[in-house]
């Protein structure tokens, strides 16, 4: 790798770094606004809420996982 090939990347991976952060900020945001709807539904959260884009389970400790959709034929 040439020096302009390492400045690239470097450029690209502090780009990269500020999505993943901008992406946190929203998550938290989305969390903070379902918290109540989370507690009134919590059966419902733990085992999965349909979306268009996935799944939304609720895990014990307050973290979230999307999962895709699987349809079972």
């Amino acid at each position: 790798m040439n020096k302009a090939e390492i400045k690239e990347k470097r450029t690209e991976l502090v780009r990269t770094i500020l999505a993943i952060e901008k992406l946190k900020t929203q998550k938290t945001a989305i969390t903070k606004s379902l918290a109540a709807d989370f507690e009134e539904n919590e059966l419902d959260y733990r085992s999965g809420v349909k979306t268009d884009a996935g799944l939304l389970f609720r895990k014990p400790s307050w973290n979230f996982e999307a999962k895709p959709v699987v349809e079972v034929a």
